[in-house]
Parts: C-alpha cells; structure tokens; sequence
C-alpha cells in the first residue's frame, strides 16, 4: 500500500497529501472506534447491567467517539491548512530564490472535511464490530465473542494498514491488540467494582 502511495507521489499526483492524510484518519477512526466500543460494553457487562443498557451505552459510545473523533480531526487539520496556507503565501516573497526548499502548492493542502468525514465513517464502522458481536450473543458468551471480535478486527485493521509495507506487520499486531486488551481490562474491572 504504501509503495503505491510513493508512486503516486513520485508523479506529484495532486492532492497526494490530502489522500495520505485522509487514509491516516481512516486507519485510526476504525481502530479507535473497536477499541472505545468494546471497553463501552465490557465495562457495562462488567458492571452487570442490563441488555438495554448495555445497547444504549454502546450506541451512545458510537456516536459520540465519532463525533467527537471527527470534531478532532476537523480542529487538528484546520490547523495544519492554516499553516500550510501561511507557507504558501510566505512562499511568494521568495519566488525569485534559486536555493529554496521544495514548495508547497495549492494541491498540497488538506483538507479538513475529508479527515472529518472519514474518521467519522470509520469509527462507526469499526464500532460495529463490537456493538453487534455483544448485542447479538447470548449473555454467557458475551464477554467471549466480543474479545475474539475486537481482536479479529485489531489484527485486520494492523494487516490492512501494513499491507505491502516496509513497516511490521506483527508489531502493529501486538501493539493493536495490547492497547485493545488494556482497555477492555480496565473497563472490565471498573463495572465489576461499580456494580457492588
């Protein structure tokens, strides 16, 4: 995946940056939405609460991790395009040095609302997985078919994102999977010590 990005870039395709930016946003929304869902609902589970409310906080935790998700991707690359904005601009005054570093053109900016939107998509999407795996099992097998659900997903997102890469598939595997457990834990034992 990757080794296309570069060739795409070697071409100076327009909007490379945008695109990258945009794919990092997706990578990290589908990531964030399986692990904040699934430590939602173990935690619920944990704390021994009802099937409606485990729904509701799961639904609830999907919509505000992706609106939430989205309204920090529109903040943080707003900023980068400002800057990237100022550079061009600062860029004009110096169209006549010989020695200047590679500069920055209007195709190069990002744009926010397509980080927004995709890291909204994919939040709701990777939130999916857990939501529907715990709503969907009987309550003794819960706790189970979520678990294998989040970290079946963790590790597709990590093969996914790595594909064709130069950087470690089984790395972003364990990394993926370490944070997902940690917050399940976490959340896990929370409920448990709430609910008594």
């Amino acid at each position: 995946m990757l080794n296309k990005i570069l060739k795409i870039s070697d071409k100076k395709s327009p909007y490379f940056w945008d695109y990258l930016n945009t794919l990092r946003a997706s990578i990290l929304g589908a990531n964030d939405g399986i692990i904040s869902v699934s430590g939602i609902v173990l935690g619920v589970t944990g704390a021994n609460l009802g099937s409606q409310a485990l729904f509701i906080s799961g639904v609830s935790g999907m919509l505000a991790g992706a609106c939430s998700m989205a309204g920090g991707e529109w903040m943080s690359v707003s900023t980068q395009r400002d800057l990237q904005l100022k550079t061009i601009e600062e860029q004009k005054d110096l169209s006549r040095c010989q020695n200047c570093p590679v500069k920055l053109k209007s195709s190069d900016l990002l744009m926010p609302l397509h980080a927004a939107c995709m890291s909204f998509a994919s939040f709701i999407c990777g939130s999916l997985i857990p939501l529907l795996a715990i709503t969907f099992s009987l309550p003794r097998f819960r706790i189970m078919n979520t678990v294998v659900a989040m970290s079946l997903s963790l590790s597709l997102n990590a093969i996914i994102s790595t594909y064709n890469t130069n950087i470690s598939t089984l790395k972003t595997l364990f990394r993926n999977n370490i944070t997902g457990f940690a917050t399940i834990l976490i959340t896990f034992i929370l409920g448990v010590i709430f609910s008594t």
